[in-house]
Formats: structure tokens, C-alpha cells, sequence
């Protein structure tokens, strides 16, 4: 079936427009005709196996999730010799890549807002049971409401694990400059794989520059540029905070040939600067709700810590 304005899907659907196309299909913006409400319809053309069995994956996690600053599934279903489809939350607004491309370098504040909303929600998906793996961050995959609000979106990498070992395999991509080296190859990813990619997306949102690549670094072809280098209005405590994200690679060793820190030995910083509380979306975020791998600090002018 061709999805274009007002093609009525699974007798319940009516499309709207064509929010983005990729590879393996499309999103679009519908109306459920039988809530009235509008929706965000996901497209799956590409029915091999593998991308058939991390559609359905996609599909199951998002459908068990409850989390403000993540999005919710309402339906699954396949069409014969057609495709496979996802009804999720329609969240309308801009993406951080398009935010970046409108306005530039983001104030420090703004960035701490988005920094506190995805720790609150890497939080959520790391101590589920089994625990998420996102492995996916990046400004595109980042949603801002209107009225401000912050979605982690597109799970279409997400992986299950369950103890030490990954129960799902998961599709494998990367996105250079925001995936850590691990996602190049075969290695085992963990949750620092997302504190990684966080890293990265703040960096890129505060200084406008993509970072250097995980890989380029780890084989030292190329060294992480200090984000004061890029933006000296950064505060000090900021740029720390996000640069040891950066160095928080899952397993093996860091570009200057040190261990990685393991999950029980964290690093310390801090997301905030003086003036205000870092707010997201519903209320000001605690320190117990970033993940298990950050640990908090108490600053001064600052309501909430990670990295």
C-alpha cells in the first residue's frame, strides 16, 4: 500500500503527511478515527527477517514503556506482502538537529535541560528488567516540544540484555562522531554506550562542531577537541562533565590507553552552571535519576549532577 494523504491504514489510520523517509521506510503524521486523536505511524518495508524481528523488537519495548520523556506505542500490526507498522505517540515539534540548524550553538541552560531529560531517561531504560540499550543518541533522534518538552525517540537500535549477556543481538549502525567505537565492530555494548552517545550530543549542541570519531580516537588517528576550545563561554564545570562522558567507552581501553572505567567506579562531574535549576518536561530532575553509571556531586548552583 502506498501511505499518501488521506489513504485510510488497517481501517483505522488516516495518514496525514510524511514526517521523514528512510532505507527501509517511512513516518508519518495520521489521525486514529476511532480516538480522534492524532498519531505518528512507522513504516517497516524492508520485511527480511532480521529487520522484521527488530521491527517487532521495536514495537514490544516502546509498548512496555512509561516514561514522560519517552514515547508510547499504541498498536503493532503486519500487512501481508505490504509491510509492518508501529502507532506511537505523535509528538509535534522540532528535532535537536533541526534546533541546531535554526539557531546555532544552544545556550548552556538549554543544554542542561535536554542533559537532565535523557538521564532521567537512560535512567529508566538501564534498570529495566531486563535493562534497554538506546544505542542511538544523537540530535536527530532528540524531540523538543513546543512547550519544551524533551522524547527520546526511534528505538529501531535498541537492544535487550539480561545480566552479562545480550539476550537480543539487535541491529547493528552507527553514526560517526556519536557512536562509540564498540558499535564499529562485534564488541559487546552496555549502558555506557549511551552515556557515550549522550556525551556527544551535548557536545555537538554546545559547541555547533560534531565531535571527533570514537574509532578515529581509539585507533589515535585523531583526539577529542576540549569543548572551550570551540565555545570558551561554556562553564568549566559543564565542558568536564560532558568531555568524561566522552571517554566512557564500554570495555577496552580510552584513546590515551587507560582502562575504562568499569560500571561500579564512576566518574564525577556535573551538568549545571550558576543561576537556576536544570528543569525538563515535568519537574526538576533528582540526582538518584541519572544512570547507574553517573554519580551525583553537590554544587552550589546546581540542582542536579551526572557524569
Amino acid at each position: 500500500m502506498i501511505l499518501e494523504r488521506d489513504v485510510l491504514l488497517h481501517k483505522r489510520y488516516r495518514i496525514q503527511e510524511n514526517l521523514g523517509q528512510g532505507g527501509m521506510g517511512s513516518v508519518f503524521r495520521a489521525v486514529d478515527e476511532n480516538l480522534g486523536m492524532e498519531v505518528a505511524v512507522k513504516e517497516n518495508l524492508f520485511t527480511t527477517e532480521e529487520y522484521a524481528r527488530q521491527f517487532r523488537l521495536e514495537a514490544v519495548i516502546l509498548a512496555n514503556l512509561r516514561h514522560p520523556n519517552l514515547p508510547r506505542v499504541s498498536d503493532h500490526f503486519v500487512i501481508a506482502g505490504e509491510g509492518q507498522y508501529l502507532i506511537m505517540d505523535y509528538i509535534d515539534g522540532e528535532d535537536l538537529r533541526e534546533r541546531m540548524e535554526r539557531i546555532g550553538v544552544l545556550p548552556e541552560d538549554e543544554v542542561i535541560k535536554i542533559g537532565a531529560a535523557m538521564c532521567d531517561a537512560l535512567y529508566y531504560l538501564h534498570t529495566r528488567k531486563p535493562s534497554i540499550l538506546h544505542r542511538d543518541i544523537k540530535p536527530g533522534n532528540v524531540k523538543i516540544s513546543p512547550d519544551g518538552h524533551i522524547i527520546l525517540v526511534d528505538f529501531g537500535l535498541a537492544k535487550i540484555i539480561q545480566g552479562n549477556q545480550a539476550t537480543t543481538t539487535g541491529a547493528r549502525a552507527m553514526t560517526p562522531g556519536y557512536s562509540p567505537p564498540e558499535q564499529y565492530g562485534t564488541a559487546r555494548t552496555d549502558a555506557r554506550t549511551d552515556v557515550y552517545s549522550l556525551g556527544a550530543t551535548l557536545y555537538a549542541a554546545l559547541t555547533g562542531v560534531i565531535p571527533e570519531d570514537g574509532l578515529a580516537r581509539a585507533m589515535k588517528q585523531s583526539r577529542l577537541t576540549p569543548i572551550r576550545q570551540h565555545n570558551p563561554h561554556v562553564s568549566r564545570k559543564l565542558a568536564a562533565a560532558i568531555e568524561k562522558a566522552r571517554h566512557r567507552q564500554a570495555g577496552g581501553l580510552d584513546e590515551h590507553g587507560a582502562d575504562r572505567v568499569g560500571p561500579r567506579r564512576h566518574h564525577r562531574g556535573a551538568l549545571g552552571r550558576g543561576g537556576g535549576h536544570a528543569r525538563h518536561g515535568r519537574g526538576r530532575p533528582s540526582a538518584a535519576n541519572c544512570p547507574s553509571s553517573w554519580r551525583p556531586v553537590s554544587l552550589p548552583t546546581a540542582s542536579w549532577t551526572a557524569m
